[in-house]
Protein backbone atom coordinates (compact mmCIF):
# COMPACT_ATOMS: atom_id res chain seq x y z
CA UNK A 1 0.00 0.00 0.00
CA UNK A 2 2.85 2.42 0.87
CA UNK A 3 4.52 1.78 -2.49
CA UNK A 4 1.21 2.36 -4.32
CA UNK A 5 0.62 5.69 -2.54
CA UNK A 6 4.16 6.95 -3.05
CA UNK A 7 4.20 5.88 -6.70
CA UNK A 8 0.84 7.60 -7.23
CA UNK A 9 2.23 10.84 -5.79
CA UNK A 10 5.29 10.55 -8.05
CA UNK A 11 3.06 9.91 -11.07
CA UNK A 12 1.02 13.02 -10.23
CA UNK A 13 4.18 15.15 -10.11
CA UNK A 14 5.46 13.70 -13.38
CA UNK A 15 2.11 14.18 -15.09
CA UNK A 16 1.87 17.82 -14.04
CA UNK A 17 5.45 18.40 -15.16
CA UNK A 18 4.78 16.79 -18.55
CA UNK A 19 1.58 18.79 -18.97
CA UNK A 20 3.50 21.97 -18.15
CA UNK A 21 6.10 21.16 -20.79
CA UNK A 22 3.34 20.96 -23.41
CA UNK A 23 1.54 24.06 -22.18
CA UNK A 24 2.08 27.63 -23.29
CA UNK A 25 0.69 28.91 -19.96
CA UNK A 26 3.59 29.39 -17.55
CA UNK A 27 1.30 30.66 -14.77
CA UNK A 28 -0.30 27.25 -14.17
CA UNK A 29 2.41 26.08 -11.78
CA UNK A 30 2.72 27.31 -8.21
CA UNK A 31 4.38 26.49 -4.89
CA UNK A 32 3.28 27.34 -1.35
CA UNK A 33 4.79 27.34 2.13
CA UNK A 34 2.66 27.42 5.28
CA UNK A 35 2.67 27.07 9.04
CA UNK A 36 0.43 27.53 12.04
CA UNK A 37 -1.29 25.87 14.98
CA UNK A 38 -2.71 22.36 15.45
CA UNK A 39 -5.86 22.43 17.58
CA UNK A 40 -7.74 19.65 19.29
CA UNK A 41 -5.67 16.76 17.97
CA UNK A 42 -6.75 13.42 19.36
CA UNK A 43 -4.90 10.15 19.66
CA UNK A 44 -6.95 6.93 19.76
CA UNK A 45 -4.85 4.21 21.33
CA UNK A 46 -5.77 0.98 23.06
CA UNK A 47 -9.49 1.68 22.65
CA UNK A 48 -9.41 5.03 24.50
CA UNK A 49 -9.22 8.63 23.25
CA UNK A 50 -6.37 10.83 24.50
CA UNK A 51 -6.61 14.61 24.09
CA UNK A 52 -3.38 16.33 23.11
CA UNK A 53 -2.18 19.88 23.77
CA UNK A 54 -2.33 22.55 21.08
CA UNK A 55 0.70 22.09 18.82
CA UNK A 56 2.19 23.45 15.64
CA UNK A 57 2.34 22.63 11.94
CA UNK A 58 4.25 23.54 8.79
CA UNK A 59 4.30 22.34 5.22
CA UNK A 60 4.87 22.97 1.54
CA UNK A 61 3.05 22.11 -1.65
CA UNK A 62 3.42 22.18 -5.39
CA UNK A 63 0.37 22.73 -7.57
CA UNK A 64 -0.65 22.81 -11.19
CA UNK A 65 -3.74 24.59 -12.53
CA UNK A 66 -5.88 22.34 -14.72
CA UNK A 67 -7.65 25.11 -16.67
CA UNK A 68 -6.04 24.03 -19.96
CA UNK A 69 -6.97 20.37 -19.33
CA UNK A 70 -10.48 20.37 -17.82
CA UNK A 71 -13.52 22.01 -19.42
CA UNK A 72 -14.45 23.71 -16.12
CA UNK A 73 -11.94 26.35 -14.89
CA UNK A 74 -10.74 26.67 -11.30
CA UNK A 75 -9.42 23.15 -10.59
CA UNK A 76 -5.83 22.34 -9.63
CA UNK A 77 -3.88 19.21 -8.70
CA UNK A 78 -1.46 19.49 -5.78
CA UNK A 79 1.18 17.42 -4.05
CA UNK A 80 1.85 18.46 -0.46
CA UNK A 81 4.02 17.56 2.50
CA UNK A 82 2.63 18.49 5.93
CA UNK A 83 4.02 18.07 9.46
CA UNK A 84 2.24 18.58 12.77
CA UNK A 85 3.19 17.86 16.38
CA UNK A 86 1.47 18.07 19.78
CA UNK A 87 2.32 17.12 23.36
CA UNK A 88 0.36 15.05 25.87
CA UNK A 89 0.12 17.17 29.04
CA UNK A 90 0.05 14.53 31.82
CA UNK A 91 3.38 13.13 30.64
CA UNK A 92 6.36 13.83 28.42
CA UNK A 93 4.72 11.98 25.51
CA UNK A 94 4.13 13.62 22.16
CA UNK A 95 2.41 12.82 18.89
CA UNK A 96 3.73 13.93 15.49
CA UNK A 97 2.78 13.11 11.93
CA UNK A 98 4.24 13.73 8.49
CA UNK A 99 1.97 13.34 5.50
CA UNK A 100 2.51 13.19 1.75
CA UNK A 101 -0.77 13.79 -0.09
CA UNK A 102 -2.13 14.31 -3.56
CA UNK A 103 -4.97 16.87 -3.53
CA UNK A 104 -7.68 18.04 -5.92
CA UNK A 105 -8.61 21.66 -5.15
CA UNK A 106 -11.24 24.03 -6.56
CA UNK A 107 -10.56 27.79 -6.54
CA UNK A 108 -13.70 29.97 -6.43
CA UNK A 109 -13.23 33.33 -8.12
CA UNK A 110 -15.46 35.56 -6.02
CA UNK A 111 -14.83 38.72 -8.04
CA UNK A 112 -13.57 40.28 -4.78
CA UNK A 113 -9.98 40.89 -3.63
CA UNK A 114 -10.22 37.65 -1.59
CA UNK A 115 -10.83 34.29 -3.27
CA UNK A 116 -12.00 31.02 -1.68
CA UNK A 117 -10.66 27.51 -2.26
CA UNK A 118 -11.48 24.04 -1.03
CA UNK A 119 -10.53 20.46 -1.75
CA UNK A 120 -9.49 17.07 -0.45
CA UNK A 121 -6.54 14.73 -0.64
CA UNK A 122 -5.36 11.16 -0.13
CA UNK A 123 -1.95 9.80 0.70
CA UNK A 124 0.43 8.41 3.30
CA UNK A 125 0.72 9.57 6.92
CA UNK A 126 3.63 8.62 9.17
CA UNK A 127 2.43 8.76 12.81
CA UNK A 128 5.09 8.96 15.52
CA UNK A 129 4.58 8.62 19.27
CA UNK A 130 7.39 9.75 21.56
CA UNK A 131 7.84 9.29 25.29
CA UNK A 132 7.73 5.99 27.22
CA UNK A 133 6.68 4.34 23.94
CA UNK A 134 8.74 5.64 21.04
CA UNK A 135 7.94 4.28 17.58
CA UNK A 136 6.25 5.14 14.29
CA UNK A 137 4.07 3.63 11.58
CA UNK A 138 2.98 4.76 8.10
CA UNK A 139 -0.69 4.35 7.16
CA UNK A 140 -3.22 5.57 4.61
CA UNK A 141 -4.77 8.96 5.38
CA UNK A 142 -6.98 11.67 3.98
CA UNK A 143 -7.54 15.39 4.44
CA UNK A 144 -10.01 18.19 3.69
CA UNK A 145 -8.73 21.72 3.04
CA UNK A 146 -10.45 25.10 2.77
CA UNK A 147 -9.10 28.62 2.77
CA UNK A 148 -9.03 32.26 1.77
CA UNK A 149 -6.43 33.64 -0.66
CA UNK A 150 -5.46 37.29 -1.15
CA UNK A 151 -3.31 38.17 -4.22
CA UNK A 152 -0.71 40.83 -3.32
CA UNK A 153 1.04 40.81 -6.71
CA UNK A 154 0.68 38.98 -10.05
CA UNK A 155 3.11 36.30 -8.80
CA UNK A 156 2.34 36.02 -5.07
CA UNK A 157 -0.66 35.51 -2.78
CA UNK A 158 -1.13 35.31 0.97
CA UNK A 159 -3.55 32.74 2.35
CA UNK A 160 -5.03 31.29 5.50
CA UNK A 161 -6.49 27.80 5.56
CA UNK A 162 -8.07 25.11 7.69
CA UNK A 163 -7.01 21.48 7.24
CA UNK A 164 -8.67 18.44 8.82
CA UNK A 165 -6.43 15.41 8.62
CA UNK A 166 -7.29 11.82 9.52
CA UNK A 167 -5.13 8.67 9.70
CA UNK A 168 -6.13 5.40 11.34
CA UNK A 169 -5.06 1.91 12.23
CA UNK A 170 -1.35 2.40 12.77
CA UNK A 171 0.36 -0.24 14.91
CA UNK A 172 2.98 1.61 16.93
CA UNK A 173 5.00 -0.66 19.22
CA UNK A 174 2.61 -1.89 21.97
CA UNK A 175 -0.18 0.47 20.84
CA UNK A 176 -2.42 -1.24 18.28
CA UNK A 177 -5.00 0.47 16.08
CA UNK A 178 -3.66 3.97 16.73
CA UNK A 179 -5.83 6.68 15.16
CA UNK A 180 -4.62 10.24 14.64
CA UNK A 181 -6.91 13.16 13.75
CA UNK A 182 -5.98 16.83 13.78
CA UNK A 183 -7.48 20.26 13.12
CA UNK A 184 -4.92 22.65 11.66
CA UNK A 185 -5.05 26.39 10.97
CA UNK A 186 -2.18 27.75 8.88
CA UNK A 187 -1.10 30.92 7.10
CA UNK A 188 1.20 30.96 4.12
CA UNK A 189 2.50 32.35 0.86
CA UNK A 190 1.80 31.07 -2.65
CA UNK A 191 4.22 31.79 -5.49
CA UNK A 192 3.65 31.43 -9.25
CA UNK A 193 6.44 29.49 -10.95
Amino acid sequence: MKIFILSSAAALLLATGAAQADSTHSDNMYASILGGATFDPSLMAGGSLHDMDTGYNFGARFGYGLDNILPMPGWSAEADVFYNASGYQPSASHLASTSVMGDLVYHFNTGLPVNIYGGAGLGAVNDRVGGPIHDSSTVFGWQAIGGLEYPVSPDMSLFTEYRYQNAHDANIDALHGVGNTSNNVSVGMKFSL
